[in-house]
């Protein structure tokens, strides 16, 4: 599995021929611009320009299977499930306003936290917790504030931690202070095999 970001709160997740895009933001984002990019299918938490870009993970005649909300899905060897939210992020204030994932891929769950606002998660989800093995955990404006999002993300003792910044790289800096990382150097992409994250206690991966 090979997971990059691709601009905003963006992330791009491959595995294989698969790609799943995640929270991409739309070609009609003011505030990220972000070349297109093809994808099989494309997770959308969160109603605003910034986040569901559909049109910025397709490209040419391949049309992804977009995914805006809760349910569970099944796309070839992807298997999504989704899980309603609150969200205080912009314009988007409401107690179903987020829609976190759990994607099953390549032998491994991702949990993607999407805009999420609240440091307790809903009961649906912590049920599904068993066998996370990597957390993508907002951290700033609107979403989780930096000790919330570590304590967060250390209930739920995954292998690995992704941070990305709602509004400034100030919060990674102090979400990495809360986790005792802070020598962590950002990185391009973060490739790991099964094994490899089975080995991996709680560490912490910045991506630029």
């Amino acid at each position: 599995m090979v997971i990059q970001k691709v601009g905003g709160y963006g992330f791009k997740i491959s595995a294989g021929p698969v790609t799943v895009a995640v929270n991409p933001p739309s070609q009609r984002s003011k505030k990220h611009k972000v070349s297109k990019f093809g994808s099989d299918v494309v997770l959308i938490s969160v109603p605003d320009v910034d986040w569901n870009g559909a049109d910025t993970a397709t490209h040419g005649e391949k049309e992804p299977f977009v995914i805006s909300g809760p349910g569970a899905y099944e796309v070839g060897d992807v298997r999504v499930t989704g899980f309603s939210s609150r969200s205080d992020y912009g314009d988007v204030l409401s107690d179903v306003g987020n829609t976190i994932y759990i994607i099953e891929m390549d032998g491994m769950k991702v949990l993607v936290l999407g805009a999420l606002s609240s440091s307790k998660l809903p009961a649906d989800v912590r049920a599904e917790l068993d066998g996370v093995g990597i957390v993508l955990v907002p951290v700033g404006e609107g979403t989780l504030e930096p000790k919330a999002a570590h304590e967060l993300v250390t209930g739920i003792e995954p292998n690995a931690v992704i941070p990305y910044a709602i509004s400034s790289d100030k919060d990674i800096t102090a979400f990495l202070k809360a986790a005792g990382e802070t020598g962590v150097k950002p990185t391009d992409k973060f490739t790991v095999r099964k094994k490899e994250l089975d080995a991996m206690d709680g560490d912490v991966v910045v991506l630029e």
